[in-house]
């Protein structure tokens, strides 16, 4: 199966989140979830992320039908990331 990246924009604490091996509840397609592999939840600054595999079976979905995405083996590391627009989910 191919490497499917979920890239989240977030004004969140990233340690804090990566503590929690936990991000906020995002709009994600749910035909795009089964493809997901890797997650990174990037700072608004776009300079830090963090990187982790997805945890498809402990993620789950809101009554608001989104997602909260739950990783694994999650670590903080520098980017130069840039977010075109206003949507802060993408599919790399």
């Amino acid at each position: 199966m191919p490497k499917l990246t979920l890239q989240v924009r977030t004004h969140d604490n990233l340690l804090e989140l990566l503590a929690q091996s936990e991000s906020a509840a995002w709009v994600v397609a749910e035909e795009k979830v089964e493809k997901i592999t890797h997650i990174q939840v990037v700072n608004f600054e776009g300079t830090q992320m963090i990187e982790a595999i997805f945890d498809r079976n402990a993620s789950y979905r809101r009554d608001d039908d989104r997602l909260v995405v739950k990783f694994l083996d999650g670590y903080i590391m520098n980017c130069s990331v840039q977010f075109d627009g206003q949507n802060p989910v993408h599919y790399i």
